[in-house]
C-alpha cells in the first residue's frame, strides 16, 4: 500500500465461538474483499461460509457486447466496480475509507446515468453535496457528506465540479431540470469561492490534480499537466453549466455576468495555455483534450493534430489521470479518430485496462501501479465510450425538456460486430451492427415506444429499422 494508506484492521470481524451453534452475518457494516481465509474447517465444511454481494437495489440499464472479448470483460468488471460502490452514497471503494469522493463521482457520473437507473440515488446524494457547501465562503470539500473535513486538502475544482456534472448530466439523460435549478444558488456561491483563488495571472490552481495517472509510482509528484490548467479549464466549464442552470431557473439577470466572467477567464486561459499557432503549450493528453472538449481555442485543427500526436507518442496508450481520461475519449471523437480511443481502451501492456484483466481483476482498480485499491470506479468512463460511440447511443436534451437520442455508431477497425442496449420503462433501445465478408456494415436499430431517436438527421419510427452501409 502507498504510505498514505497504512494497513490497519479496521475491516476485521472477530467472532468468538462457544459450544452453541452460531449463525453470524455482520450488521451495520459491509466489507470489500475478494478472498477470505478460513482456519479450523475441513474442506467438507466450507459450505458453511457464504459470501454475499451487497449494494443498493439499482437496476442496470446499459448492456454492451462486441467481438472483442477484452472489452466485454472490461464492461463486466466496470459494472461490478460500479455496483460495489453504490451504498448510501457513491463511494470511492468498498475496501478502504468508503467516502463519497466527489472527484470519483465527476469521473463516473455520466457512465452511471447511461448504464444504471441511478437518478433517484443521485437525487438523494445530491442533497448531501449541497449540504456540504460551506456557508461562510462557498467552499466544497473533497467528499460529501462530510463531518467538516477535507475542505482544505484533496479538494479543488476536480472535486467540486461534481456539483454541476451530476446536475447537468441528469438533465441530459432525463429531461428533468430539477437538480440544475436546485443547484444554481450553490453554484453561484462556489463560483465566488473559486474566483477568490485566482493568482496574479488570472488562473485558478489549488487542490487535487490529474490524479492517479501512470506517471510515477511516487504520488507526491504532481501530474505533468499543471493544476492551473485543469482547474481554470474546469472553472470555464462550471461557468457554462451555471449559465444553463440560470436559464432553466429563469434567472435571466445573472446571464450577462456569467457570460462576461466566462469571456474573461477563457481569455486568461488561452493567453497562458494556447500558443499563437493554436497548439496547447502543455503537450500532454489531458491538457490538449480538455482544451479541445471545452472549446478553449480559436481554431480546433491544431489541437486535433496535437492530440493525435500525443496519443501516437505513447503508442496508443493513455498518459493521463482520472480527470484527463474523462475528456480524452470525447476529444478523440472531436478529432475524428474514435479508433484511437478504441485502441487505448483495448491496449495491452503498461498502462492499460487489459493489464488488470491479465492479473485476474474482477473489478476496476484505482491505479496502474500495484498497491492501492482493487475496486474503484473512477476509470469507468470507458464504459460510456463503448455505449455512446461504438454502439452509438448518445443522449441530448432539447429545450422543451424532451430527450433526443442520436444513433451514430462508429465502425472502428478491430471490431467485427457491436451490440448496445439502453433500457427504458417502455422497453429496450437496441443498436446492433456487424461487418459482412466484403466489409459492408449491417445496422439494425430497435426503438421502443415513447423514445425519440434520430439517425442521420431523420427521426426513426418505433420498432426495428435496418440499414446497409457500404
Amino acid at each position: 500500500m502507498p504510505p498514505f494508506f497504512p494497513a490497519s484492521p479496521f475491516q476485521t470481524d472477530i467472532l468468538i465461538l462457544s459450544d452453541e451453534e452460531i449463525e453470524y452475518s455482520p450488521m451495520f457494516t459491509y466489507h470489500g474483499f475478494r478472498y477470505i481465509e478460513v482456519d479450523g474447517l475441513d474442506a467438507a465444511n466450507l459450505g458453511m461460509v457464504d459470501g454475499i454481494y451487497t449494494h443498493l437495489d439499482i437496476a442496470q440499464t446499459g448492456f454492451f457486447s462486441c467481438s472483442n472479448q477484452d472489452l466485454n470483460d472490461l464492461f463486466r468488471i466496470g459494472v461490478n466496480a460500479s455496483y460495489s460502490n453504490m451504498h448510501y452514497i457513491l463511494t470511492d471503494c468498498p475496501t478502504r475509507e468508503m467516502f463519497g469522493w466527489l472527484n470519483d463521482a465527476r469521473a463516473s457520473a455520466e457512465q452511471l446515468l447511461m448504464n444504471f437507473d441511478i437518478v433517484s440515488f443521485f437525487n438523494k446524494w445530491f442533497q448531501d453535496i449541497l449540504d456540504s457547501v460551506r456557508e461562510s465562503d462557498g467552499a466544497i470539500p473533497g467528499i460529501a457528506p462530510t463531518s467538516g473535513c477535507l475542505y482544505d486538502m484533496a479538494t479543488g475544482p476536480i472535486c467540486s465540479s461534481a456539483l454541476h456534472e451530476i446536475a447537468y448530466k441528469t438533465y441530459i439523460y432525463t429531461g428533468d431540470n430539477t437538480l440544475l435549478v436546485r443547484a444554481l444558488p450553490y453554484m453561484l456561491r462556489h463560483l465566488d469561492y473559486l474566483r477568490s483563488k485566482e493568482n496574479e495571472d488570472g488562473l485558478i490552481g489549488f487542490g487535487l490534480y490529474d490524479w492517479g495517472g501512470p506517471f510515477s509510482e511516487d504520488f507526491n509528484l504532481p501530474a505533468p499537466t499543471p493544476v492551473t490548467l485543469t482547474d481554470t479549464a474546469l472553472y470555464c466549464e462550471y461557468l457554462e453549466r451555471a449559465h444553463i442552470a440560470a436559464e432553466h431557473a429563469k434567472s435571466l439577470d445573472l446571464l450577462p455576468w456569467l457570460q462576461g466572467e466566462y469571456k474573461r477567464i477563457r481569455s486568461n486561459y488561452m493567453r497562458s495555455f494556447v500558443a499563437p499557432d493554436g497548439y496547447c503549450v502543455v503537450n500532454e493528453q489531458t491538457a490538449v483534450a480538455m482544451t479541445l472538449v471545452l472549446g478553449l481555442f480559436d481554431d480546433p485543427e491544431p489541437l486535433k493534430k496535437q492530440l493525435k500526436a500525443c496519443v501516437e507518442a505513447h503508442d496508443f496508450h493513455m498518459h493521463c489521470g482520472m480527470l484527463g481520461i474523462r475528456f480524452l475519449y470525447d476529444a478523440l471523437n472531436i478529432a475524428g479518430v474514435p479508433e484511437y480511443a478504441y485502441r487505448i481502451i483495448a491496449a495491452e501492456g503498461f498502462p492499460s485496462f487489459t493489464q488488470w484483466l491479465r492479473q485476474g481483476a474482477t473489478t476496476l482498480w484505482e491505479l496502474f501501479y500495484d498497491g492501492a485499491s482493487k475496486n474503484h470506479h473512477m476509470y469507468s468512463s470507458f464504459m460510456l465510450f463503448l455505449m455512446d460511440t461504438l454502439a452509438g447511443i448518445r443522449f441530448s436534451a432539447q429545450k422543451n425538456g424532451e430527450i433526443l437520442i442520436d444513433i451514430a455508431p462508429q465502425y472502428v477497425e478491430g471490431l467485427d460486430w457491436c451490440h448496445g442496449e439502453r433500457h427504458f420503462s417502455s422497453g429496450a433501445l437496441i443498436v446492433y451492427w456487424k461487418r459482412d465478408e466484403i466489409q459492408r456494415i449491417h445496422l439494425s436499430i430497435d426503438v421502443p415506444e415513447g423514445i425519440t431517436c434520430q439517425y442521420l438527421g431523420s427521426i426513426l419510427p418505433t420498432g426495428k429499422s435496418v440499414f446497409m452501409i457500404s
